[in-house]
């Protein structure tokens, strides 16, 4: 069992020590490259600098004589003090750092001249009585500035004795980082063909046996079990195959199991299917049917004759063949809400109302198989929907009669037809009045929403502009704005489409959506209304920032007599329910987008006239 890992062992020291051979003649090569450099900085580089600031101090010397020749006697004497103290800084780091031949003597003569001169300038800057004009200028130009070109010319010297010094070691250097380059690529090729020769030593007398367990290996993983690897080692290759041997055992094993635990599924699901009490309906991704349950086969004929026949064979209900259609074609849920998500079908002498719903099949990796199509029997329930909409509109009916005549019974004595009224009696009678007029509302409101859910009063469809449906329910509510010092704002989209719609009941959603907001929204509050076109679509926003409605009331403010907890009261809960009822008929949809404290935002989107 140390076979393998001995050879592994001694070809990773290998390598190991290969990069450690070119990592140190890497390092060596750099630090002998940087004391070369540190060489041309320390031994030459700062006579450089020297010689320079001994050149420079000389010419501000120079200038404190010609300022003195000019008559400015204290500023040369100033220009004198600042730059001697510099000029001998200079020269003595020049005399204590000598490190080319020749530059020993410069420096001596610069010493000995510069006190020639240093003497013969205090002289002329520091004579008593000061010399005269015409002496001065010749004590300049026969005794300064000859030994100021003197010492200028040893200072240049000393500067271009260093600097080719540098020029020198600089070429070493490059020289020598080239030797170095050179050596440790030969290092780094050497390197890298041992590397190469002992990883191709070590597939051959280790790896190579791997190819027939692999091959293997590759039977067992296609499905077949049954495949032993035969290779008889002792080292761990030979261990490995052991494994994979008795894996194929435990995974032909495990795959027993598996195919009865499918087997019985599959029966169960089948089972499930088969005693659905809804009818289902089975499609593959190209539309053909697949299977029918047992409830199915009673609407479309025994399965055996629907198999592999397209959808629109078997089934001869539009709605359904275009629902499996939608449900493959766009992958996703197909579910119309209202009347549209609902199909009639004759089974025998009874009209059975279904709910149509399909949804696409995909395995696994998201590949589509096809559809599945559930019709749900809504039969008693829409049966049960019709009597209690027919009891509510009777109802309603009846009761607007009393109602109706209560209320003017309550308008006589309100105006003492009656004979004369306390305040009290005025009172109660103005109570009476109120809840009266709520409750005529009431039934007003239910006689709307069962009569446009049962179709009595279809919309009278016309083409309508936007801009006067808003106009025009501006101006019913801006009163009730303005009781309340309300802001009420409208931007509508330029050359916004008209739409087609029923004039009195789109404003009359308009119209409830803005009392809403107004109703919700405090006093000097801000409502806007909006219009624009979207993706063919005109959508009317009515926003204000009220109090808000919670997300959990988002969808079920919509159902009737629903109103949120904590809000302003103003009506029964049918107003939105009516609204969505007429935006439904109209092709559109409602919907809100609130938060509590922050406002709410009403849409309305209806079809845009084409």
């Amino acid at each position: 069992m140390r076979n393998i890992k001995l050879q592994l062992l001694f070809s990773h020291l290998s390598l190991a020590f290969m990069m450690v051979v070119v990592m140190a003649g890497a390092v060596y090569n750099f630090i002998h490259l940087g004391r070369s450099v540190d060489k041309i900085l320390k031994d030459n580089y700062k006579s450089v600098i020297a010689a320079q600031n001994m050149k420079e101090a000389l010419e501000r010397l120079d200038s404190a004589a010609t300022f003195l020749l000019a008559g400015q006697i204290q500023k040369a004497r100033d220009q004198y003090k600042t730059n001697e103290p510099r000029f001998m800084d200079a020269y003595g780091f020049e005399s204590h750092n000598i490190t080319e031949k020749g530059e020993q003597l410069l420096a001596d003569e610069i010493g000995n001249e510069y006190a020639i001169y240093k003497a013969a300038l205090e002289r002329l800057l520091y004579s008593n009585p000061q010399m005269p004009s015409e002496e001065a200028r010749k004590f300049y130009f026969n005794k300064l500035e000859p030994s100021f070109i003197r010492l200028k010319e040893r200072a240049q010297g000393v500067l271009d004795i260093n600097q080719a010094a540098i020029v020198r070691a600089d070429r070493s250097a490059i020289a020598e980082a080239r030797r170095a380059s050179i050596s440790g690529v030969g290092v780094t090729i050497s390197a890298f063909l041992l590397a190469i020769f002992f990883a191709f030593r070590m597939v051959k007398s280790s790896l190579l046996p791997l190819r027939s367990l692999a091959m293997q290996a590759e039977e067992i993983g296609a499905g077949h079990l049954n495949q032993r690897i035969e290779l008889h080692r002792s080292d761990e290759i030979g261990a490995l195959a052991a494994s994979f041997n008795s894996m194929a055992e435990k995974l032909r094993e495990a795959r027993k199991i598996e195919a009865q635990r499918l087997q019985r599924a599959e029966r169960m699901s089948d089972a499930a299917l088969e005693n659905l009490y809804d009818p289902v309906i089975v499609t593959d991704a190209k539309g053909n049917v697949v299977h029918l349950n047992r409830a199915a086969e009673g609407l479309f004929g025994p399965e055996e004759r629907a198999v592999n026949r397209s959808i629109n064979v078997v089934v001869h209900d539009s709605r359904i063949v275009q629902a499996v259609e939608r449900a493959i074609r766009q992958e996703r849920i197909s579910a119309l809400e209202g009347e549209e998500g609902f199909v009639s079908i004759l089974t025998g002498n009874d009209q059975r109302v279904y709910r149509l719903r399909a949804a696409p099949m995909r395995d696994e990796e998201g590949a589509l198989l096809g559809a599945t199509t559930v019709l749900e029997d809504m039969t008693h329930q829409r049966e049960l929907d019709r009597l209690k909409t027919e009891f509510i509109g009777v109802a309603s009916h009846e009761l607007r009669t009393p109602v109706t005549s209560l209320l003017l019974s309550v308008q006589l004595l309100t105006e003492e037809a009656a004979g004369k009224l306390t305040p009290e009696q005025q009172q109660l009678i103005e109570s009476q009045k109120q809840d009266l007029q709520r409750l005529d509302r009431l039934m007003r409101d239910l006689l709307d929403i069962t009569r446009l859910e049962a179709g009595v009063i279809p919309p009278r469809f016309e083409i309508l502009s936007v801009k006067e449906l808003i106009d025009t329910a501006v101006k019913s509510v801006s009163a009730s704005a303005q009781e309340k010092n309300q802001g009420l704002s409208v931007r509508i989209e330029e050359n916004l489409p008209a739409v087609r719609a029923d004039r009195g009941q789109m404003s009359r959603v308009i119209i409830n959506l803005l009392n809403n907001a107004i109703r919700h929204t405090p006093e000097q509050g801000e409502i806007k209304i909006e219009a624009d076109v979207k993706e063919q679509e005109v959508q009317i926003k009515i926003i204000d920032n009220g109090v808000g409605i919670p997300s959990e009331y988002h969808k079920s403010i919509f159902d009737r007599f629903v109103q949120v907890p904590g809000a302003t009261r103003g009506g029964a809960g049918l107003g939105l329910a009516i609204a969505q009822t007429i935006v439904h008929a109209h092709g559109g949809e409602i919907k809100v987008d609130s938060e509590p404290g922050k406002g709410s935002t009403f849409t309305v989107s209806v079809p845009a006239s084409k």
